[in-house]
């Protein structure tokens, strides 16, 4: 082996170690700051929930339904109410971080156009299936099972 031969692969083992070192070095996992921590916490704390009334963005990856006026509020000691498109409803949730379930829904019986009592029971039926929710930019996205935003609201 000639010295130019050396000299190349003692480079080449120096930059693959220094090269090595660095990949390592930028890979080490690092805690997260508590302002990461802190905002991931307030995205699902139970308490945030309150303080008015949520009115519907969007359900089931549709937009808004025209003249629907869809909402829900949560109260005190985990009660619920709001309007569905033609009856107003009331029960109780539970909640915990980052989760949700509503309990049984009771409303008031009153009739509407067939395309509005269509969108009221999707609505109940959409509300039937959270499990989940999380606050984003200002928007409550309640989730089902599988993660999916199946109603949207904003304050």
């Amino acid at each position: 082996m000639t010295q130019i031969h050396r000299a190349l692969l003692v480079a080449s083992i120096l930059f693959t170690a220094m090269f090595g070192a660095v990949i390592a070095v930028g890979c080490t996992s690092q805690p997260e700051p508590a302002w990461v921590k802190q905002e991931l916490e307030a995205r699902t704390d139970p308490k945030s929930l309150g303080g008015g009334k949520w009115v519907l963005v969007s359900m089931n990856s549709n937009g808004a339904i025209p003249g629907a006026n869809l909402s829900l509020e949560f109260g005190a000691n985990n009660s619920v109410s709001g309007f569905s498109g033609v009856n107003r409803f009331s029960g109780t949730c539970t909640t915990a971080t980052g989760q949700l379930k509503f309990g049984p829904l009771v409303s008031t019986k009153m009739g509407g156009s067939p395309e509005l009592m269509k969108t009221e029971q999707a609505y109940f039926a959409a509300l039937a299936s959270v499990r989940n929710f999380s606050l984003e930019g200002g928007l409550l996205r309640l989730k089902n099972d599988s993660g999916t935003t199946v109603v949207e609201f904003s304050h």
